[in-house]
This record gives C-alpha cells, sequence and structure tokens, in this order.
C-alpha cells in the first residue's frame, strides 16, 4: 500500500509539471518543419537585385565604362588623359605586391578606339583581390554592361511607379509626375555617376518622362528599382481609399479630410510629427520637406499652411 501510495503521488507530480513546463504537450521541431516556414520576400527588392552589377573580382575582360568625370584620370598611374564620354575597356585584375610588401589589386584598362596599341591605364586598389568588396565599382563612371543589362530586363515592361520625382536627359530635376500609376519602360539609358540609369517612362495616360535610378547595394543606393517600382497595383492595397482621394495621392496633392496615411502616400514620410491632446480630441501636426506644415484633428486633416 505504501509503494502504491507513493507511485501514485509520484505520478501526479510529474502530471503537475507536464502541465506546467508544456515540454510533454509541444510537438518536436523538426528540420522538415523548418524548411516549411518560407519567409516573406520583397518581390521588388528581388527583382532589383537581377539588375546590380558582379563585383570587380567577377569582371570579365572586354567590360565597358563611360567617363563622366575628367578627374577620373587622378586614380591612373602617369595621370592619363581622359574626358567625359570616353569609354574605358576592362583588360585583367591581377595581384601585385606593392613596396611596403602588402598586397595590393591591380585593375588595367584602355581606352576604347581604333588604335590597336592603345596605353595600358593601371588603377590600384590596396587590398588583395580576394578582398574586393562586391559594391565597390569603378568611380566616375557608368558601367554599360550594367546599363545593357537593365535595358534587356526593362524596356517594354510595365510596373506601377511610386515616386514622384521626373528629371530630363541630363537627370536635372524637372518637377513632379504622377505616381502609383502604371508605366512602360521606353528605355534605359546611362546616367551620371550619383544616378547610373535614366529610366525613360510613359504612364497609364500616354504622359512620357525619365527617372533617375541607383543600382547595387552600396550606401549611395537610395534610388533602387525597388524604391521607384512596384510589380503590382498599389491601388488594390488601399480599397477603402475614395477616388477622389485617391486622384489627389497620385498627384500628390492633400486636401481636408484625408486620413493620415492618405496624406503619407501622397506627401511621403513627415520630417517632423507632433502629438497633443485637450482632453476631447486628438491633434497630431507634421512638417513635411516640401514646406508644407498639416494639423491633423482626430485622424483627418484639418488645415494645410
Amino acid at each position: 500500500m505504501k509503494f502504491s501510495g507513493i507511485i501514485i503521488i509520484s505520478a501526479c507530480c510529474l502530471s503537475l509539471t507536464s502541465c506546467f513546463t508544456g515540454i510533454e504537450s509541444t510537438p518536436r521541431i523538426t528540420v522538415k518543419d523548418v524548411d516549411r516556414v518560407v519567409p516573406s520576400v520583397n518581390k521588388e527588392a528581388d527583382f532589383a537585385a537581377r539588375l546590380a552589377p558582379p563585383g570587380m573580382a567577377q569582371w570579365e575582360s572586354g567590360r565597358r565604362f563611360l567617363v563622366t568625370d575628367p578627374k577620373l584620370s587622378l586614380l591612373f598611374e602617369k595621370e592619363p588623359t581622359i574626358a567625359p564620354g570616353d569609354v574605358l575597356v576592362f583588360d585583367s585584375l591581377d595581384d601585385e605586391i606593392s613596396i611596403t610588401g602588402d598586397t595590393v589589386s591591380v585593375l588595367s584598362f584602355h581606352k576604347e578606339s581604333g588604335n590597336a596599341a592603345a596605353e595600358t591605364l593601371r588603377y590600384k586598389i590596396g587590398v588583395p583581390s580576394s578582398s574586393l568588396s562586391a559594391s565597390v565599382t569603378l568611380p566616375m563612371s557608368v558601367d554599360l554592361d550594367m546599363t545593357d543589362n537593365a535595358r534587356r530586363i526593362l524596356s517594354g515592361n510595365k510596373f506601377y511607379i511610386t515616386s514622384p520625382l521626373r528629371v530630363d536627359r541630363e537627370l536635372t530635376p524637372v518637377g513632379r509626375g504622377r505616381r502609383y500609376v502604371g508605366v512602360t519602360i521606353r528605355d534605359v539609358a546611362p546616367g551620371n555617376a550619383d544616378y547610373p540609369l535614366r529610366v525613360d517612362i510613359t504612364d497609364d495616360l500616354g504622359n512620357q518622362s525619365s527617372v533617375a535610378m541607383t543600382v547595387g547595394n552600396a550606401r549611395s543606393s537610395t534610388r533602387n528599382f525597388d524604391k521607384l517600382f512596384e510589380l503590382s497595383d498599389p491601388r488594390l492595397r488601399y480599397p477603402t481609399i475614395t477616388d477622389t482621394a485617391w486622384e489627389n495621392i497620385v498627384n500628390s496633392r492633400v486636401a481636408p479630410g484625408m486620413t493620415t496615411i492618405e496624406c503619407h502616400l501622397a506627401l511621403g514620410a513627415p520630417r517632423d510629427v507632433r502629438k497633443w491632446h485637450n482632453g476631447g480630441s486628438f491633434f497630431e501636426s507634421w512638417t513635411c520637406d516640401n514646406g508644407a506644415y498639416l494639423i491633423f484633428i482626430d485622424g483627418l486633416l484639418a488645415e494645410i499652411h
């Protein structure tokens, strides 16, 4: 009897323990279970990755670069004469031992011309080729092979533009255009060192314009494809927004009665936000990059300054 009592008490203790720990009631997670958990994917960022050029270590002989600044000559030995519009052709990447005994990378180029005996231009980088960052490229130039690749991928396709900023053929800002509307890519052309691609578009009303675009994962790549375009119609994500409010958003306008979400879509994120209440209503003020000062009362736009 004593043994049976001990057994019963022990069983109860085990039962209580399992309730509190949850170990026995939680199924074991297997590798197969983990494999079934697929993380969400930013389709636009994945698409943008297709436009990025390879790193220096993967360059093949014959890759072409359009010079955008004559100061590029200062990077090369002997400081050759280089002018904007010249095309440099990549020949090879080698490792050399410097006078300090360190291994450095040496990239060799020649200027594109009809001269078969074109001068070799040597550009040294103070790390071995195996340590070159994938984001490093030839400065003050535009990778023409990258431009050709972007043209092949983008031209003739329809996307939805999310940026209102437009530029002319020289990438000079020319004002604002319609956003969150379907556009067809007409062409992709070389840009400049800051924005290596000029993307020519036609919107759903037939308006033609251009946007400046960056590529790659460098810190300066702030206007990549995924920051400018979406693959699907953004209007479908906001079924409760009225057609009148959406037309304002498309044209980067705001009007009294619009919500904070609608104003955010129209103008972008505010530079400064302040919130307060008087006991009966909730107030919010926005200072925007375009100089506008907005006041919301209970979530609706009430004043525009």
